[in-house]
Protein backbone atom coordinates (compact mmCIF):
# COMPACT_ATOMS: atom_id res chain seq x y z
CA UNK A 1 0.00 0.00 0.00
CA UNK A 2 1.38 3.15 -0.65
CA UNK A 3 2.55 5.52 1.99
CA UNK A 4 -0.08 7.82 3.35
CA UNK A 5 1.11 11.55 4.87
CA UNK A 6 -0.85 13.24 6.88
CA UNK A 7 -0.39 17.38 8.84
CA UNK A 8 -1.08 17.88 12.32
CA UNK A 9 -1.35 21.12 13.18
CA UNK A 10 -0.68 22.18 16.45
CA UNK A 11 1.67 18.86 17.53
CA UNK A 12 4.27 19.33 19.25
CA UNK A 13 2.47 18.77 22.81
CA UNK A 14 -1.58 17.95 23.96
CA UNK A 15 -3.96 15.77 21.68
CA UNK A 16 -2.02 16.83 18.51
CA UNK A 17 1.21 15.39 19.62
CA UNK A 18 -0.87 12.13 20.64
CA UNK A 19 -2.23 12.15 17.58
CA UNK A 20 0.74 12.56 15.42
CA UNK A 21 2.22 9.99 17.46
CA UNK A 22 -0.11 7.78 16.93
CA UNK A 23 -0.54 8.05 13.13
CA UNK A 24 3.08 7.11 12.78
CA UNK A 25 2.80 4.21 15.00
CA UNK A 26 0.03 3.41 12.31
CA UNK A 27 1.82 3.54 9.40
CA UNK A 28 1.59 7.01 8.33
CA UNK A 29 4.20 9.36 7.73
CA UNK A 30 3.41 12.53 9.90
CA UNK A 31 4.50 16.25 8.92
CA UNK A 32 4.96 17.61 12.68
CA UNK A 33 3.54 21.35 13.21
CA UNK A 34 4.15 23.96 15.67
CA UNK A 35 4.89 27.99 15.66
CA UNK A 36 8.54 27.69 17.24
CA UNK A 37 11.04 25.66 14.72
CA UNK A 38 13.15 25.17 17.96
CA UNK A 39 9.86 23.52 19.82
CA UNK A 40 8.97 21.32 16.31
CA UNK A 41 12.67 20.57 16.11
CA UNK A 42 12.77 19.00 19.85
CA UNK A 43 9.66 17.21 19.33
CA UNK A 44 10.48 15.35 16.17
CA UNK A 45 13.77 14.06 18.07
CA UNK A 46 12.02 12.95 21.07
CA UNK A 47 9.27 11.11 18.42
CA UNK A 48 11.78 9.27 16.35
CA UNK A 49 13.37 8.41 19.99
CA UNK A 50 10.12 7.17 21.05
CA UNK A 51 9.38 5.86 17.24
CA UNK A 52 12.61 4.86 15.81
CA UNK A 53 10.37 3.12 13.08
CA UNK A 54 8.27 6.12 11.92
CA UNK A 55 8.55 8.81 9.64
CA UNK A 56 8.36 12.20 10.37
CA UNK A 57 8.79 15.51 9.17
CA UNK A 58 8.45 19.51 10.52
CA UNK A 59 7.45 22.52 9.46
CA UNK A 60 6.90 25.96 11.68
CA UNK A 61 4.79 28.65 11.01
CA UNK A 62 2.07 30.78 12.30
CA UNK A 63 -1.36 29.21 12.07
CA UNK A 64 -2.93 32.98 13.10
CA UNK A 65 -1.92 34.87 10.27
CA UNK A 66 -2.73 34.75 6.85
CA UNK A 67 0.97 35.83 5.75
CA UNK A 68 2.53 33.05 7.86
CA UNK A 69 -0.52 30.27 6.57
CA UNK A 70 0.62 31.05 3.12
CA UNK A 71 4.24 30.59 4.12
CA UNK A 72 3.60 27.34 5.97
CA UNK A 73 1.56 25.82 2.93
CA UNK A 74 3.94 26.30 0.41
CA UNK A 75 6.82 24.42 3.17
CA UNK A 76 4.13 21.87 3.21
CA UNK A 77 3.99 21.72 -0.15
CA UNK A 78 7.15 21.57 -1.15
CA UNK A 79 7.85 18.84 1.46
CA UNK A 80 5.04 16.51 0.43
CA UNK A 81 4.38 15.43 -2.85
CA UNK A 82 1.15 13.67 -0.98
CA UNK A 83 -0.89 14.86 1.24
CA UNK A 84 -3.93 12.74 2.39
CA UNK A 85 -4.95 14.04 5.95
CA UNK A 86 -5.17 17.07 7.44
CA UNK A 87 -5.94 17.70 11.28
CA UNK A 88 -6.45 20.96 12.21
CA UNK A 89 -5.77 20.61 15.85
CA UNK A 90 -4.01 23.90 16.98
CA UNK A 91 -5.93 26.18 19.25
CA UNK A 92 -5.92 28.72 21.74
CA UNK A 93 -8.08 29.87 24.41
CA UNK A 94 -7.44 33.69 24.99
CA UNK A 95 -7.49 36.02 27.90
CA UNK A 96 -7.99 38.91 26.61
CA UNK A 97 -9.68 40.58 23.43
CA UNK A 98 -6.24 40.97 20.71
CA UNK A 99 -6.52 41.37 17.22
CA UNK A 100 -3.70 40.06 14.82
CA UNK A 101 -1.70 41.84 12.13
CA UNK A 102 -4.75 41.15 9.48
CA UNK A 103 -7.19 43.08 12.06
CA UNK A 104 -8.96 39.65 13.19
CA UNK A 105 -9.58 38.48 17.08
CA UNK A 106 -6.87 35.90 17.77
CA UNK A 107 -9.23 32.91 18.46
CA UNK A 108 -11.04 33.04 15.38
CA UNK A 109 -7.79 33.57 13.52
CA UNK A 110 -6.21 30.96 14.97
CA UNK A 111 -8.78 28.16 15.86
CA UNK A 112 -10.70 28.73 12.87
CA UNK A 113 -9.92 31.19 9.89
CA UNK A 114 -6.43 30.00 9.60
CA UNK A 115 -6.94 26.39 9.44
CA UNK A 116 -9.83 27.90 6.94
CA UNK A 117 -7.08 29.37 4.73
CA UNK A 118 -4.46 26.22 5.52
CA UNK A 119 -7.47 23.70 3.78
CA UNK A 120 -7.87 25.92 1.12
CA UNK A 121 -3.94 26.00 0.01
CA UNK A 122 -3.90 22.50 0.51
CA UNK A 123 -7.29 21.52 -0.44
CA UNK A 124 -6.16 20.67 -4.70
CA UNK A 125 -2.94 18.74 -2.87
CA UNK A 126 -5.62 16.85 -0.93
CA UNK A 127 -7.90 16.01 -3.36
CA UNK A 128 -5.22 14.81 -5.95
CA UNK A 129 -3.66 12.54 -3.32
CA UNK A 130 -6.92 10.69 -3.10
CA UNK A 131 -6.43 7.15 -4.81
CA UNK A 132 -7.51 3.44 -4.81
CA UNK A 133 -10.92 4.80 -3.65
CA UNK A 134 -9.33 5.81 -0.50
CA UNK A 135 -10.87 9.91 -0.01
CA UNK A 136 -8.41 12.40 1.59
CA UNK A 137 -9.33 13.47 5.27
CA UNK A 138 -9.55 16.66 6.83
CA UNK A 139 -10.33 16.82 10.45
CA UNK A 140 -10.94 19.67 12.57
CA UNK A 141 -10.70 19.45 16.17
CA UNK A 142 -13.77 21.51 17.30
CA UNK A 143 -15.20 20.96 20.92
CA UNK A 144 -19.02 20.44 22.63
CA UNK A 145 -18.51 24.39 23.63
CA UNK A 146 -19.87 25.14 19.82
CA UNK A 147 -22.95 23.91 20.95
CA UNK A 148 -23.33 27.59 22.90
CA UNK A 149 -21.50 29.54 20.45
CA UNK A 150 -22.99 31.71 17.31
CA UNK A 151 -21.33 33.68 14.66
CA UNK A 152 -21.57 37.16 15.39
CA UNK A 153 -21.30 38.14 11.17
CA UNK A 154 -21.93 42.03 12.77
CA UNK A 155 -19.46 42.00 14.86
CA UNK A 156 -16.63 38.93 14.25
CA UNK A 157 -13.84 40.27 16.16
CA UNK A 158 -16.23 41.01 19.07
CA UNK A 159 -15.62 44.63 19.75
CA UNK A 160 -18.71 44.61 22.09
CA UNK A 161 -19.18 42.20 24.53
CA UNK A 162 -15.82 40.03 23.71
CA UNK A 163 -15.66 37.27 26.56
CA UNK A 164 -12.82 33.93 25.71
CA UNK A 165 -15.39 31.96 26.16
CA UNK A 166 -17.38 33.73 23.58
CA UNK A 167 -14.41 34.11 21.55
CA UNK A 168 -13.73 30.29 21.78
CA UNK A 169 -17.41 29.36 21.10
CA UNK A 170 -17.53 31.34 18.19
CA UNK A 171 -14.28 29.73 16.77
CA UNK A 172 -15.25 25.98 17.48
CA UNK A 173 -18.92 26.37 15.89
CA UNK A 174 -17.45 27.77 12.69
CA UNK A 175 -15.33 24.67 12.28
CA UNK A 176 -18.29 22.45 12.62
CA UNK A 177 -19.83 24.18 10.12
CA UNK A 178 -16.72 24.54 7.77
CA UNK A 179 -16.61 20.82 7.78
CA UNK A 180 -19.93 20.21 7.11
CA UNK A 181 -19.19 23.01 4.45
CA UNK A 182 -16.43 20.64 3.09
CA UNK A 183 -19.03 18.15 2.96
CA UNK A 184 -21.24 19.80 0.90
CA UNK A 185 -18.67 21.47 -1.60
CA UNK A 186 -16.52 17.73 -2.39
CA UNK A 187 -17.07 14.26 -3.58
CA UNK A 188 -16.85 12.11 -1.02
CA UNK A 189 -14.43 9.93 -3.13
CA UNK A 190 -11.91 12.69 -2.93
CA UNK A 191 -12.38 14.13 0.30
CA UNK A 192 -13.95 14.12 3.38
CA UNK A 193 -14.51 16.17 6.11
CA UNK A 194 -15.11 15.69 10.05
CA UNK A 195 -15.20 17.50 13.18
CA UNK A 196 -14.18 16.33 16.63
CA UNK A 197 -15.11 17.14 20.65
CA UNK A 198 -12.51 14.67 21.50
CA UNK A 199 -13.67 14.83 25.17
CA UNK A 200 -12.74 16.93 28.61
CA UNK A 201 -8.87 15.97 27.55
CA UNK A 202 -5.97 17.44 30.11
CA UNK A 203 -4.13 20.05 28.13
CA UNK A 204 -2.37 23.21 28.40
CA UNK A 205 -5.64 25.06 26.27
CA UNK A 206 -8.05 23.23 29.29
CA UNK A 207 -6.09 25.08 31.96
CA UNK A 208 -5.40 28.01 30.28
CA UNK A 209 -9.28 28.03 29.44
CA UNK A 210 -11.07 26.67 32.18
CA UNK A 211 -8.93 26.82 35.02
CA UNK A 212 -8.31 22.75 37.58
CA UNK A 213 -10.38 21.16 35.37
CA UNK A 214 -9.76 17.14 35.59
CA UNK A 215 -9.62 16.31 32.41
CA UNK A 216 -8.75 12.75 30.30
CA UNK A 217 -5.46 11.88 29.28
CA UNK A 218 -4.24 12.85 26.02
CA UNK A 219 -3.85 9.60 24.27
CA UNK A 220 -7.43 8.76 24.95
CA UNK A 221 -8.44 12.21 23.37
CA UNK A 222 -6.42 11.50 20.25
CA UNK A 223 -8.43 8.45 19.45
CA UNK A 224 -11.03 10.11 17.55
CA UNK A 225 -8.85 11.76 15.00
CA UNK A 226 -6.85 8.91 14.74
CA UNK A 227 -9.64 6.42 13.94
CA UNK A 228 -11.05 9.11 11.41
CA UNK A 229 -7.82 9.90 9.71
CA UNK A 230 -6.72 6.39 9.25
CA UNK A 231 -10.41 5.36 8.17
CA UNK A 232 -10.98 2.98 10.90
CA UNK A 233 -14.22 4.07 12.22
CA UNK A 234 -18.05 2.82 10.33
CA UNK A 235 -18.24 5.16 7.95
CA UNK A 236 -20.39 8.22 8.57
CA UNK A 237 -21.67 10.54 6.13
CA UNK A 238 -18.69 13.45 5.34
CA UNK A 239 -19.07 16.77 7.77
CA UNK A 240 -20.35 14.49 10.37
CA UNK A 241 -19.41 16.10 14.31
CA UNK A 242 -18.03 13.24 16.75
CA UNK A 243 -18.25 14.01 20.22
CA UNK A 244 -16.60 11.38 22.82
CA UNK A 245 -16.08 8.80 20.03
CA UNK A 246 -19.97 8.82 18.74
CA UNK A 247 -21.18 11.10 15.42
CA UNK A 248 -23.58 13.16 17.27
CA UNK A 249 -25.60 16.03 15.65
CA UNK A 250 -24.18 19.51 15.95
CA UNK A 251 -26.20 22.26 16.94
CA UNK A 252 -29.22 23.99 15.36
CA UNK A 253 -26.77 26.85 14.24
CA UNK A 254 -23.97 24.16 12.33
CA UNK A 255 -26.76 22.46 10.72
CA UNK A 256 -28.13 25.82 9.12
CA UNK A 257 -26.82 26.24 5.50
CA UNK A 258 -27.67 29.62 4.98
CA UNK A 259 -25.29 30.51 7.95
CA UNK A 260 -22.68 28.11 6.47
CA UNK A 261 -22.83 29.71 3.13
CA UNK A 262 -22.68 33.29 5.10
CA UNK A 263 -19.83 31.76 7.20
CA UNK A 264 -18.34 30.49 3.88
CA UNK A 265 -18.50 33.67 2.38
CA UNK A 266 -16.97 35.70 4.96
CA UNK A 267 -14.11 33.64 5.08
CA UNK A 268 -13.02 33.98 1.45
CA UNK A 269 -13.50 37.52 1.47
CA UNK A 270 -11.14 37.55 5.21
CA UNK A 271 -8.75 35.33 4.54
CA UNK A 272 -8.81 36.84 0.94
CA UNK A 273 -9.13 33.42 -1.19
CA UNK A 274 -11.34 33.14 -4.45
Amino acid sequence: MPERVALVTGSTDGIGRQTARQLAANGMKVIIHGRSKPKVDATLEALRTELPGGEFDGVAFDVGTLAGVRRGAEAVLKLADKLHVLVNNAGIFASERVLNSDGVEMSFAVNYLGPFLLTELLGPRLTDSAEGGAASRVINLSSMAHTRGRIHFDDITLANGWTGYAAYAQSKLAQVMHALTLADRHEPAKLLAYSVHPGVVATKLLRQGFGPVQGIPTDSGAKTPVKLAGGLTEDEPSGSYYSDGVATPPSSIARDAEAREKLWDLSVKLAKVG
